[in-house]
C-alpha cells in the first residue's frame, strides 16, 4: 500500500482537485483506492460521500481503539458506489479545527494516522491524503504517513515559496535529508498562453527541482474544473474527452509507474 499526501502551503493550488481526479483515474486503472479528507472544508468529502456519514476522520484519530474500518465508505459518484474507490470523510464547518485542538494532549497524536492505516495496508494499493494548507497536528499525522509526497504547482512564487517550506517541514517530521523524500511537483492550471509565467515556472523547477517535476502538466481548461467542480464529480464523468481528464489520466499511470 502507497500512501500519498497531496500537500501545498497556499490556496488556489487546485490540491483537492488532484486529489478526487488522481483518485478516481487510478480506481479506473484496477487500483483500490482509499480518499482520507483532512481539509477543514471538507471538499473531497463534497465530491465522494455527501450525505452524512456515521463516522468521520475525527473517529479515527481520538480513539486509539477505534475499527478504521468503520469509517471507510464507498465514495459515491452520481449517487453510484464505485466499487474500487472509498473514502474517509471529514465534517466542514469548524470541526476540523476543534479536532485540532482535541488532539493536542493525547499520546502519540502525531502518529495515530500511520497507526491506523497498518491495519488495513493488504485492503489499498493507495491512499491519497487531502490536506489543508496550515501546519497543525492533522498535517503532521499526513506527513507522517505518507511514504511519497505530490505538490500542485501554478508557477508562482509563493507556490514555488510553499514546497520548499513543505520539504523542510517534511524533513523535520520525518528526521530525513531532502533527497530521501519521495515526491513529485505536478504543474497545474498551467496557462501555456501566458508565455512569460510558463518559461519561468518551467526554469525555476528544472534548476531547483530537476528530477521531481511530473512528466505531466494539467494545463489551464477553466470550464472543465469549474463545471466538474459544481457537478462535485471527477472531470471524467463530467466530460470523458475533456483534455483536462487526459491529463489526470496521464498523471495517474505516472504514479503507478513511480513506485520505487
Amino acid at each position: 500500500m502507497r500512501v500519498i499526501t497531496i500537500a501545498g502551503r497556499k490556496g488556489g493550488i487546485k490540491k483537492t482537485t488532484t486529489t478526487v481526479n488522481t483518485a478516481y483515474e487510478l480506481s479506473q486503472k484496477g487500483k483500490r483506492v482509499l480518499v482520507i479528507d483532512f481539509d477543514g472544508q471538507g471538499d473531497a468529502t463534497s465530491f465522494y460521500r455527501r450525505d452524512k456519514t456515521e463516522f468521520y476522520i475525527a473517529d479515527v484519530l481520538l480513539d486509539r481503539k477505534f475499527d478504521i474500518n468503520k469509517a471507510i465508505y464507498p465514495a459515491l459518484i452520481k449517487g453510484v458506489e464505485q466499487d474500487k474507490l472509498f473514502i474517509i470523510p471529514a465534517r466542514g464547518g469548524d470541526v476540523m479545527s476543534k479536532l485540532n485542538m482535541d488532539m493536542v494532549s493525547l499520546p502519540k497524536r502525531e502518529e495515530r494516522l500511520l497507526r491506523h492505516l497498518d491495519l488495513v495496508k493488504d485492503k489499498f494499493d493507495f491512499v491519497l491524503i487531502d490536506t489543508s494548507p496550515e501546519t497543525s497536528i492533522l498535517s503532521m499525522n499526513a506527513v507522517i504517513a505518507a511514504d511519497e509526497f505530490i505538490f500542485p504547482t501554478t508557477f508562482t512564487d509563493r507556490s514555488f515559496e510553499g514546497i520548499d517550506v513543505l520539504i523542510e517541514h517534511i524533513q523535520d517530521a520525518k528526521f530525513i535529508d531532502e533527497d530521501e523524500i519521495d515526491y513529485l511537483i505536478l504543474p497545474v492550471g498551467i496557462d501555456k498562453r501566458v508565455k512569460s509565467t510558463y518559461a519561468y515556472g518551467r526554469e525555476y523547477l528544472a534548476e531547483r527541482f530537476p528530477h521531481n517535476i511530473a512528466q505531466t502538466t494539467v494545463w489551464h481548461r477553466q470550464s472543465d474544473f469549474e463545471n466538474a467542480e459544481l457537478d462535485h464529480v471527477p472531470v471524467s464523468v463530467y466530460k470523458s474527452s475533456s483534455a483536462t481528464a487526459m491529463y489526470y489520466k496521464n498523471f495517474a499511470k505516472e504514479v503507478i509507474d513511480n513506485e520505487c
